[in-house]
């Protein structure tokens, strides 16, 4: 049985972030209260790596982030993404980036994982205004991408098989982080006591 395809406009709110000069943003130490393109590690947000923009006569309701939002790179050589966690809801959106509310017909989780799978960067490129090697993502074309929205059940069953291997992974990083650390420790032991000549 295949999934069917719906237009992303259909099922879900798109959006571009604000538009902000050079001369409204300063870094201030590492927090602020806009996410951009350098927010985005690639699948998840760096809190501490949001910029501050002197807002004076913006509406900046309408660039606001809500919590489950994904976010995408605007124009990029790799596509960035993240959904956005409680933690930062109400935070300003750049035009470095898209915004996508989904509609309660499609969990973001699924519309990460396939933005994110060859197919969906396929997609994705076909409704882009591509220019060389680099993607420019617009709203419009945004609307037009096709993404296959199989029934909610099955959608809780795949978010929850994501949610297990996105647990598995950072055990496994945490893990890996730990037997280097020990192995140094092992090493600069060693080599402090002379041990290993």
């Amino acid at each position: 049985m295949s999934v069917p395809l719906k237009l992303l406009g259909d099922i879900a709110q798109i959006y571009v972030g604000l538009p902000t000069k050079v001369a409204d943003s300063t870094q201030v130490g590492r927090s602020g209260n806009v996410l951009t393109v350098r927010s985005l590690t690639g699948t998840d947000i760096d809190p501490s790596a949001l910029s501050v923009v002197h807002f004076n006569r913006y509406d900046l309701a309408k660039y606001q982030a809500a919590p489950g939002d994904v976010l995408l790179s605007a124009r990029s050589t790799s596509l960035k993404t993240a959904i956005v966690p409680e933690p930062l809801a109400g935070k300003v959106v750049n035009a470095t980036l898209l915004g996508v509310r989904c509609l309660p017909i499609l969990e973001p989780r699924l519309l990460v994982a396939w933005l994110n799978h060859p197919e969906g960067r396929a997609a994705l490129e076909e409704v882009s205004q591509s220019a060389t090697l680099q993607m420019n993502i617009t709203v419009s074309g945004l609307n037009r991408l096709e993404i296959p929205v199989p029934p909610m059940n099955e959608q809780k069953r795949l978010v929850e098989l994501l949610e297990s291997a996105d647990e598995a992974y950072a055990v496994s990083v945490q893990a890996a982080e730990s037997r280097r650390q020990m192995a140094r420790q092992v090493v600069v032991s060693q080599l402090l006591t002379g041990r290993g000549q």
